[in-house]
């Protein structure tokens, strides 16, 4: 499934799902779909063998990856990095990325892109336990 599906909507959140993780193919952003403001989020897959087609780096945005299954390579600004199944991978915009499989079972890993040092609180000084 390469489409989002909008599951809820309410005032102040969405709820959308991408299908099964387990048999997920393809590239699916959903930033659009739950409505995002603050961040892209997406969910890509690498079938053995298969490479991102092309070299990138980003304008101000920072990339963090988390590989959720699979075995892949990252090329960054030319080194290659070996990955695998709970692999986080944080990119600063300025550097040069291609992601490739290099397992013999689907590379399935998460996205997720935020202007670089945008962030002022986190889960520590940003969360209010309610009574």
């Amino acid at each position: 499934m390469n489409q989002t599906e909008l599951k809820k909507t309410g005032q102040g959140y969405q709820v959308a799902s991408v299908g099964n993780l387990d048999t997920f193919e393809g590239k699916a952003f959903v930033k659009e779909t739950i409505g995002s403001t603050a961040m892209e989020v997406s969910f890509g897959t690498l079938q053995p063998g298969e490479s991102v087609p092309f070299f990138h780096h980003h304008q101000q945005n920072e990339e963090v990856y988390i590989v959720l299954r699979g075995k892949g390579v990252f090329t960054l600004d030319g080194e290659e990095t070996p990955v695998a199944s709970g692999s986080v991978i944080k990119i600063a915009p300025e550097v040069s990325r291609c992601t490739r499989n290099v397992g013999d079972t689907p590379l399935c890993y998460l996205c997720i892109q935020a202007k670089a040092n945008s962030l002022e609180q986190y889960t520590m000084t940003d969360g209010v336990v309610e009574p």
